[in-house]
This record gives C-alpha cells, structure tokens and sequence, in this order.
C-alpha cells in the first residue's frame, strides 16, 4: 500500500516539533516503519525554497514544498496547493491520501481530484477555537476554517474521541472511526520516579483557554498551607496582555520562587522534564484529546485534569489519572493536598497509566487500526 500523508507547516528539524498534530505525525509514522507500506508525507511550508527531502525511515521519505508567496495560509492553498498534490498524485500515485490538518488546507483539493481516496485526522474544533479568541479577526479566521472544513469534507474520517465524534455530524461522511494519537517507543521507556518532589509540569501554549490561572491560584492556596509544589512551564504567551496578567499574579501572590517560565523546548527536552516531574496539570476549558496527556501517561506520570472534551475518556478517574470539575473550585486542591509527598498513591497511579497508555496509544497498535481503516475505504 502507498500512502500520501498531508501536513502543514511540519518544522524540517523534527526535534523542533512542539506537539500537537505534528507529534501525531511522526509517531504515526514510526508505527507505519513496522509495516510493508509506502509512505510519503509533503509537508506544506513556508520554511522552504526548494524541496528538500528527508528519509525517515527506510519505507519512509518526507518533502517539503513552498506553499506560496502569501501571508495568508488559506490564499496559498487555494491557489497554489492544488497543483503541488496533482504532482504527488502523479508521482507517487498514492493509494489513499491523508490529511493530517482540515480548516482551510482541505483547499488543496477544491478543485475535485476524485480519483483517489482520501482520509481526514480531526486534531481540533475551529468552531471550538474561535469561540475562545479575543481579537475579530482571530474569530473570523477560525469561523472561516470551520466553514471551509464542512463545505470540504472528506467522506472518510479519523476521529481521535467519542467527542470529536459526537461533535462532527456531516452528511458527506461515508466511513468514520475512532482511532487516537500514536506514541513512539521512547515515551514508554521513561522510568517510574521512586520518589515524589512535588513538581508539576505545565506543557502547551500559555493562554487564556489553557486556564493556567487556575493552576496558579490552587498552588496559592496550597503555599498558605505550607503545601508547596514546583512548577515547569514547557510553552510560552501568544499574547501579551495575558501575560502581564499571569506575571503580575505571581509577583503579586509571592509565587515567582515556585514557577518556572522555560519557554517552548524540543522533544528530548520534554522527555527529560518529564522524567523529572510527577504530577502533569492539564486545566484547560477545551479540549480534544491531547497528546501531552498521552505522552505523560506512557512516561508514568500522575496526570490531573479538567474534566472537558475528550479528556473523560483518557482517564479512568482515581485508577489511572484524576480528574477535576472547573466549577468546583477545590476539587483541583483537594487532588493535589492528597497528592503531596505521597509516594505510594503516586507510584500505584503512575504505574496503572503506563499500562493504560500502553493499550491505548502504542504507536504500532494505532499504524494498525490505521491501515486497517484504509483498506475499508479502499473497499468499494
């Protein structure tokens, strides 16, 4: 089988990657190296001149094409992300092709390339994203992304959740299924800590969606009671007046000593930090399913969250993870009080996710069921 997998903006030095869809990528790839599959990914990218190519693995190439002269994303993909696919279609005659982002980068094919099958990973909601944005233009944008992913629908979905799922109801669909985010091997191999030091790890963009006010006033909270845990932010602002907010309440609360700001490091690096950490706080307001939650599970991490999205079906509450009610404003201080220098309860927890991850997201299992979906589209 030859697959033709789709991704924007993938960084040409892999270990630049900072998570998300892009991390879901490449681990999906590692799962596909174990399989006799072909597999090219064209990444569409403004980092690029020329089309350099980087083999991967042996089954495995990855090209980079200059997605056009435009600022905007959406303008070079309509205008320009049509012929660049009909060349690959051309040159690798794919059997299926796979998106691996939707919004506006499904105009690469708006003009009906219909002679090849196509599948669409859903890794996020821009109807979600735009009701979270301050700025107009921001809303317009994701309102738009969100228009031009149902008017252009593939007919073959990959949804990561029952959430996504229930929240995607498109009459184009033909075929769906759930399949989550792969993990490659490294993440599994992190060892289970033998003791607790009480430090949090905070990974993704700073922002208000992401809620990390919350996590800041429950550690206050905590400090008065002489409950003091430290906390790594892998990640920084995308805007700066929330982040003369966040400054500002930690100067103000005499929290600076406790948290610190690392700003965005590559995948070794999150590794290390989280082998040094024991407890991940996830305390967004939305949330699909997200692979920092995956990636701390596999590595034997304790992981709090808010229980929005998908993230209910990641973790089997007091067994595998904890999860908290944003509403209820002490149950994420009530978790992280029984949490503190408790070294038992954190071992039994962070064992039990390194299994649950394990079955869920090992990243040969997830190559799998992936190809198994293609050839049930490829079935007329």
């Amino acid at each position: 089988m030859k697959i033709l997998i789709l991704v924007p903006q993938l960084p040409q030095s892999l270990d630049k990657i900072k998570g998300g869809a892009h991390s879901a990528v490449i681990n999906l790839l590692h799962g596909f190296s174990h399989f006799d599959v072909k597999v090219l990914v064209v990444s569409f990218t403004k980092e690029v001149n020329s089309t350099p190519i980087l083999q991967y693995k042996d089954n495995i190439d990855i090209i980079y094409e200059n997605e056009g002269p435009f600022h905007h994303h959406s303008l070079n993909y309509l205008l320009f992300g049509n012929s660049i696919l009909k060349k690959y279609i051309k040159k690798f005659n794919p059997d299926i092709i796979h998106y691996q982002a939707g919004n506006s980068f499904l105009l690469t094919q708006i003009f009906g390339i219909v002679n090849t099958k196509f599948v669409l990973t859903i890794h996020g909601m821009a109807s979600e994203e735009a009701k979270r944005k301050i700025k107009i233009t921001d809303r317009l944008k994701w309102n738009f992304n969100y228009l031009i992913q149902k008017l252009l629908f593939p007919k073959n979905i990959i949804h990561l959740s029952k959430f996504s799922l229930k929240n995607f109801n498109n009459k184009r669909i033909i075929r769906k299924d759930i399949i989550p985010n792969a993990l490659e091997d490294s993440y599994f191999n992190i060892p289970i800590k033998k003791k607790t030091d009480n430090i949090l790890l905070y990974v993704g963009v700073v922002d208000n969606n992401k809620n990390i006010i919350n996590l800041l006033r429950t550690m206050k909270a905590l400090k008065d009671k002489d409950i003091i845990y430290t906390l790594e932010v892998l990640g920084d602002f995308n805007n700066q007046f929330y982040k003369n907010y966040i400054l500002s309440y930690i100067k103000f609360n005499g929290l600076a000593e406790n948290i610190h700001f690392n700003g965005w490091v590559n995948t070794l690096t999150v590794k290390d930090y989280l082998y040094r950490a024991d407890i991940l706080v996830v305390s967004s307001f939305h949330e699909s399913l997200p692979m920092v939650i995956a990636e701390a599970m596999a590595a034997g991490k304790v992981v709090v969250a808010s229980s929005v999205g998908g993230i209910p079906e990641m973790i089997n509450d007091g067994v595998d993870g904890f999860l908290y009610d944003l509403k209820n404003p002490n149950e994420l201080y009530e978790i992280l009080d029984i949490l503190y220098n408790n070294n038992t309860m954190n071992k039994i927890i962070s064992k039990q996710a390194k299994i649950s991850a394990l079955n869920k997201y090992n990243a040969v299992n997830v190559a799998k069921r992936t190809i198994e979906f293609y050839n049930k589209c490829l079935t007329k």
